[in-house]
């Protein structure tokens, strides 16, 4: 499975998030702030599956602005 979409913060910013399945069951998940060159990035071994997108987005929560409802 693959998954992209955005999502806004509560100060404003748009933030792309990113989720693929590998192969062994391993995940790879991504978090980019609009404008911004670095990208948060995890590989998970044995993650749940299939995430959801609320499940990616709180392994970035200590790294990004909280998100917007």
């Amino acid at each position: 499975m693959e998954d992209e979409w955005t999502r806004q913060t509560s100060v404003g910013q748009l933030v792309k998030f990113t989720y693929l399945d590998l192969p062994k069951g391993m995940s790879f998940l991504t978090a980019q702030l609009a404008g911004h060159d670095v990208v948060y990035s995890v590989m998970l071994r044995r993650a749940e599956r299939p995430f959801t997108r609320e499940a990616v987005e709180r392994h970035f929560e200590y790294e990004l602005p909280r998100i917007s409802d």
